[in-house]
Parts: structure tokens; sequence; C-alpha cells
């Protein structure tokens, strides 16, 4: 890393902070600091919507799997198309038509204050975890290109997330969101000409390496339960987490509810997805490529991990210029997803635990205050998240994947428990969905119920589902208040004609437990 390196990535740091800087000046009221007071175009919140999931441990993780098994990991982009549709069909009308701030709120309305908490308490434990792999990633490539320890690094990374992320609010968190997402294929693009610059033969001479060793292959449709590098896997395992990740993280419904209206998120949605098969793909063939340029070139060190491959090429390939752009995408891959998950955290916890059981008249000012210290609060505990993620020394896709699942899954059945089944109530939601929990968990250490983490969320899920089911069978069949406009089969227009609550009204309190 040069001056001029270090220039490129200072002017980036520089003008994140503005942006921050600027979107605070609108900030008067929490609906602005939440959900931009629904003014932000759908396109930009398309590219954030992508953005948030595009982190650094995709930026450093994609050309390392790019470079061990070819293409075949976009086929994850068909579960992902499989996922987002079904957020359109089955869950976007209620989160934008309920005019929600949180997805929970949803979960209260149809369910109780107990189930909010519970699908609250599951997002607050997925993101946590996986803030930890996160700011891991992005500290990796500090670590590697300025010789910072990595307590340092992790330090470093933490500090600049969090204090951008308080200033601005969701505007910035989204606008900074698009200037990183362009600044992610500004780096990709700049190790692509490094790659393709680095050998007599250019883009062809690379190209006809990889195709030789097999690098080249976009589908395998062979039944490997255990591989999301199987289509079958790709599509229904996968499919079914990104699902949930689509569906249930607050993260990726603060940009729906953002949106003007539901057409605008479908569109945001839609474009979100494009946005990431093309991004995913561009970070397997700059893998790809590198493997023919380090294939002609000598080859790697036998003590280089897949995730630290692009490091490597960084530091000891990339000309000054083009390293620091390579750098500043990672710093933007890490930040996008950083800020918003500890955006979306303090969201959840102000408007579903503060505003709800602490101070539920809360003025405005206090209630924003609470919001940015939340940030403040959660990003450290982020940064020990951190901590932890480096002394694991698991794969980054891996740790990441692996926390997903865990508490994902469970949170899709809830939703699902609570659109597509009318006779579902509270308490079978609730208990069915420990009860499902607690049984995969002991039935993993036991031995008797063994699968692949992968296909946590798809099992996780319809048995949660199931066990709900039948809990509520044994209970009362849930009032008509908690089941118009809140199910597929209770529109809003059969509410206002039975002169019922319906999606613009509040269904009244009904306990909290």
């Amino acid at each position: 890393m040069g001056v001029i390196d270090w220039a490129i990535v200072a002017i980036y740091g520089v003008v994140v902070i503005a942006i921050g800087i600027i979107a605070s000046r609108r900030q008067t009221d929490t609906d602005e600091y939440f959900r931009g007071s629904r003014q932000i175009p759908w396109w930009a919140l398309g590219f954030s919507i992508i953005a948030t999931s595009f982190s650094a441990a995709s930026l450093l993780g994609g050309p390392g799997e790019g470079y061990t098994n070819g293409f075949l990991y976009l086929q994850l982009q068909l579960g992902d198309l499989l996922g987002y549709g079904l957020v359109i069909a089955l869950l976007l009308p209620f989160f934008v038509r309920l005019n929600l701030t949180t997805a929970y709120e949803y979960l209260e309305k149809r369910f109780d204050a107990k189930t909010r908490s519970l699908g609250s308490l599951c997002f607050l434990l997925f993101v946590i975890a996986r803030l930890g792999g996160l700011l891991y990633a992005a500290s990796l490539v500090v670590a590697t290109v300025t010789d910072l320890p990595m307590g340092a690094a992790i330090l470093l990374v933490g500090v600049v997330s969090i204090a951008y992320t308080v200033v601005g609010g969701i505007t910035a968190v989204v606008w900074t969101d698009v200037l990183q997402f362009a600044m992610i294929f500004v780096g990709i693009g700049a190790g692509i000409w490094t790659a393709v610059n680095g050998v007599p033969g250019g883009f062809g001479e690379l190209w006809q390496v990889a195709a030789a060793n097999d690098k080249l292959a976009l589908f395998n449709f062979s039944w490997e339960p255990s591989s999301v590098r199987s289509l079958p896997t790709a599509l229904f395992a996968y499919g079914i987490l990104a699902f949930a990740v689509a569906g249930t993280n607050q993260q990726s419904v603060q940009r729906y509810v953002s949106c003007a209206d539901e057409k605008s998120a479908r569109k945001a949605i839609l474009l979100g997805w494009f946005s990431g098969l093309v991004g995913v793909g561009a970070t397997l063939l700059l893998g790809v490529l590198l493997f023919g340029f380090y294939s002609i070139n000598g080859g790697l060190p036998a003590d280089i991990a897949a995730d630290g491959i692009l490091s490597h090429f960084i530091v000891n390939a990339v000309p000054p210029g083009a390293s620091g752009f390579l750098v500043a995408a990672i710093f933007a891959a890490a930040m996008s997803s950083i800020d918003s998950a500890l955006h979306s955290l303090s969201t959840c916890i102000t408007v579903d635990f503060y505003d709800r059981y602490v101070q539920a008249r809360t003025n405005e000012k206090q209630s924003l205050r609470i919001a940015q210290i939340l940030i403040v609060v959660w990003g450290i505990v982020g940064i020990g998240s951190a901590f932890y993620a480096a002394s694991t020394g698991k794969d980054l896709l891996e740790f990441l994947v692996t926390y997903t699942t865990m508490f994902l899954g469970p949170l899709l059945g809830i939703f699902l428990m609570g659109v597509l089944f009318p006779r579902v109530n509270s308490s079978g939601a609730f208990y069915g969905t420990i009860a499902a929990v607690m049984l995969v968990i002991v039935g993993s250490n036991m031995g008797w119920l063994t699968f692949p983490g992968i296909w946590r969320s798809a099992i996780t899920a319809p048995l949660g589902m199931l066990l709900g089911y039948g809990i509520s069978l044994f209970g009362q069949i849930p009032p008509q208040r908690a089941l118009q406009g809140l199910t597929l089969w209770h529109s809003s227009k059969q509410a206002q004609a039975l002169g019922r609550p319906g999606l613009e009204e509040e269904v009244p309190d009904r306990g909290d437990y």
C-alpha cells in the first residue's frame, strides 16, 4: 500500500462520513431515522438490499470460492430467486400495507406480544453472530495490508462503522450502500485488470487454463445434501434459507417498509436479486482468473487459505492505485453490511422492546436518542463477537451460514404459521417454535437427528409449523381481530366489509403473556 492507495481509501472514507453528516440534517423523528420517511427511491433501496448481504466475507470468500471450485457457487442465486419470489408472494404485502417499522410488529398483531418478542430475539441473536463475522472479515484485510495486529484492526473497523451509522440513520445507510456497492465493482474491476495484464496471453489465456481445469461449469445436478455446490441443495436448502433471510430479517424488511408502496418494494427486491447475481458472478470470475494467473505464475504458497487469496494477491501482485481501489472495495463491502446490521439492531430493540415495554409513551426525541445509543452499544457487542469469530478458525462463509441457519429457520416458521394457517393461535406459534428448536438441538447432539447445517432452516421451519399447528388444536380458535387482514385468507377488504380491524388499524392489545 503506497501513498496513492491510502489516498484512495481516505477519499472514500471522507465521502462516506460526509453522506452521514448530510443525512443527519434531516432527522427530526424516528420515522426519518428508521425508514427515511418512505421517500428514498426504490432503486437505491434495491442496491441497498444486496449491499447489506454482500459483505467483506463475500468479497474475500467469493474469489477464494471461484479459485477453488469455479462458477458452481453461482447456483445459489437460483435459491435466492426462489426465496425472494416467496417473499413477494407471501410476506411483502403484509409488511408494506401494515405500515410497519419492524417485521416483528406483525407477529404481535397476528399472535401476541410474547411471540413478537420471541421473533425479535431470534433476529437479534442472528445479527449479533453475523456482525462478528462481518467485522472479522474486514479486519483480516486491514491486518494483512497494514501489518496491524488483528485486535487493533477489529477495533479500527468497528469504531469507523459505528461512527457514521450513528450520525446518519437509514438514509445515510442506504446512500452509502449505493456508493459502497459501486465501489465493490470498481475494486473487482481493478483485480480483474491486474490479473489479465499479468500474463502474456491476457484474458484468453487465463480462460483456457480455467477451462482445462474444469472451473467453468455452472451446474452440478448430482444429489449432494452437504454441498451448496449441488443444484438440489442450492435450490431447496439454500432457497429456504434465502427465504428466511429475505423475509424475516429486519435488515431486509427495513428496506421494504422504507419504500413508498408495495409496487416499489417489489421492484427494489428484484433489482436487489439481479444486482446480487452480477456481484457474485463478478467475484467468482475474479477467482477463476486468479486460478489461471497463479497457475501460470508459479502457484500460491501452500499456507494460503481460500479466504486469504485476494489479500495475498493485493499485497504481492496488484500495482499502486489498483491496490487502493481493491482495499476500498473490501472496506465498502464490510461497511455496507456492518452499518445495516447495527441500524437494524437499534431499530429492533427501540421499537420492539424499549417502546413496547419500557417507555410506551416516549417522545420522538427520546426514542431517537435511545436508537443512537443502542447503535454504539451493539457496535461494541459486535466487536466482541468479531474477536470470537477470529478465535473459531472457521471459514468465513461457513461461519456465516452456520449462525444464519441456527436463528432464522425458527423465525421463518413463525411468520408462515401466521400467514398460512388461520387455526394457529399465539400459544401454538410460541411453544411450537421453542419445541422445534429444542428438538433439533437435542436431536443433533444425541445423534438421532443428523443433517447438514445448510438444511437447518428447511427442517426447523416446517417442524415448527407442524408442532405449532398441533398445539393450537388443543387451544382456542384465534379471534377474528387476529385474522382479518393478517392472513392470506382474510383480506383487508373483507375486514372493512365486516367492520373489523383491517390493515391500516391497530389490533387491540391482547396482553403480553
